[in-house]
């Protein structure tokens, strides 16, 4: 409860900021704050050390996954542009190669780039299925930082991305 409750509080908060910003919600400050304070929580080591938070932050987003892929409609995948296919494609399977390749050269282990891979390309939920298939549960860790920190600093660049797209109009 003390994990949801800070949870509460930061998205309360995120929404109080962008009132005090913007006069209303705006997604772009709401998805910054809940970034930062959250960052920010972490440090917390009362925080830090809740039982059970991972669990059912797991949970909530296992439930989140569930509903979303609940409203994919299979048309849109029948009826998708190839360029935009193409490119999604070759977005991911680049940015894997270019993960392997500095894994080689930093002479990173074969099972940590695995699952640091499937963080980032995935998400983290998917890291403790990933360890158990590997058989080594001690490569969760080094995946979910890897996916968190990902997560966090994809907000920021994907919203600097996206202003300086909108720049060009």
């Amino acid at each position: 409860m003390k994990a949801f409750a800070a949870s509460v509080a930061i998205a309360g908060i995120s929404v109080g900021v962008s009132f005090l910003l913007t006069g209303g919600i705006s997604m772009l400050v709401v998805i910054l704050s809940i970034t930062t304070l959250s960052l920010i929580g972490s440090t917390i080591k009362s925080l830090n050390k809740i039982q059970k938070s991972f669990e059912g932050g797991m949970y909530l987003i296992l439930v989140f996954s569930i509903t979303v892929a609940s409203m994919v409609k299979i048309e849109d995948f029948i009826n998708i542009s190839p360029a935009l296919f193409w490119f999604v494609a070759s977005v991911i399977a680049g940015t894997f190669i270019f993960h392997v390749l500095l894994s080689a050269m930093f002479k990173i282990d074969t099972d940590t780039t695995i699952i640091t891979a499937t963080a980032l390309i995935c998400s983290p939920p998917f890291v403790p299925v990933i360890a158990g298939v590997l058989k080594n549960k001690q490569i969760i860790i080094s995946g979910l930082t890897v996916g968190i920190v990902g997560y966090a600093i994809g907000n920021y660049l994907g919203i600097l991305l996206a202003a300086i797209l909108q720049g060009f109009g």
